[in-house]
């Protein structure tokens, strides 16, 4: 008797050949997909960030224009007609105004110059001592340097310092008051300058020839009470001039180059200031920007910090006071 093969145990083969080929291309397809998405989010992110960076960076070009202090206005014209999302929120602030003490915003390596800014500068940027205006009139200056957490191992690479005062003596005899707001020098020439130097090191640097020791740290060392965040190694008292004292718009400017420390030892360099009452504070240093643009869901920020304007290094050779040559 011949047995015929059962054809039943071979019913819904194709079937599972067919969703099991399904299950692949749907998988493939999802996986496509899926990918596709993450492209555009990440493409639209990132059109995002560009757009709201460059409405960062046109707050601070607006600023630029007109740097007084306070909001920069936004413009009336959307930055992009296309989407009025794209903003920047910009403000100009006068770091150092007003206040006992800056640091420098950037830090030195040897023949680097920091200039600190003892009178007022105008809207023009032109040196100023009014009675609304902050000019320094106490007898108390303190030149604050060196990291104590970056030093060179070797002695003879640790910084030193030459701070130049630079004064006017014909404000001396000009103004007829202390800060009082009562009467003041209108003239400001500031045309009969003199300079006091004051060369100092660090203790262990013997190869600083003609420079005596730095004063021990003290209140720039602080740091209970720190320089915008920043404690520092060594101090340089600055003596003022005879009758310098209490007499704003006699001081105009001290100017701090750094000598030995190389560039994997950069150090920072600030300013404390007192003495003499409301007048024992620091103009403005210059300005900052801060900027924030925004578009879509991506926001970015740029600052910028702008000193006034310094002298030519070569301004510090012209100007020069032998009697005045000071080591403290």
């Amino acid at each position: 008797m011949k047995i015929l093969p059962q054809r039943d145990s071979q019913k819904g083969q194709a079937l599972l050949i067919v969703l099991l080929a399904m299950a692949v291309m749907l998988t493939v397809v999802l996986s496509v997909a899926s990918r596709s998405v993450t492209d555009i989010t990440v493409t639209t992110y990132e059109e995002d960030a560009l757009r709201a960076f460059s409405a960062a960076e046109a707050g601070v070009e607006t600023a630029l224009l007109n740097t007084a202090v306070g909001p920069i206005p936004t413009p009336v014209t959307p930055l992009d007609p296309s989407d009025t999302t794209v903003k920047y929120d910009a403000v100009v602030t006068d770091p150092g105004e007003s206040d006992d003490r800056f640091l420098y915003p950037d830090r030195l390596t040897s023949g680097d110059v920091a200039t600190f800014w003892l009178v007022s500068h105008d809207d023009t940027g032109n040196l100023s001592c009014v009675v609304s205006e902050d000019c320094y009139g106490g007898n108390n200056i303190n030149i604050c340097w060196g990291d104590p957490n970056n030093i060179d191992p070797d002695p003879l690479k640790r910084p030193a310092i030459e701070a130049m005062l630079f004064y006017d003596i014909s404000e001396l005899t000009a103004k007829t008051d202390t800060f009082n707001g009562n009467t003041t020098n209108t003239t400001n020439n500031y045309q009969n300058l003199e300079v006091l130097r004051v060369a100092q090191k660090d203790l262990s640097n013997t190869s600083a020839v003609g420079f005596v020791n730095a004063q021990p740290a003290g209140l720039c060392g602080d740091p209970s009470n720190p320089v915008d965040g920043e404690t520092f190694s060594h101090r340089t008292n600055i003596p003022l001039p005879a009758g310098c004292s209490n007499n704003y718009a006699c001081p105009i400017m001290i100017k701090v180059r750094l000598y030995f420390s190389d560039n994997f030892y950069e150090q920072p360099v600030g300013i404390i200031v007192s003495g003499g009452g409301p007048a024992s504070r620091l103009p403005a240093q210059g300005f900052q920007i801060s900027s924030t643009g925004t578009a879509g869901g991506s926001e970015r920020k740029v600052n910028v910090t702008q000193n006034y304007p310094e002298s030519p290094t070569l301004f510090d050779s012209a100007v020069f006071s032998e009697r005045d040559l000071v080591h403290q």
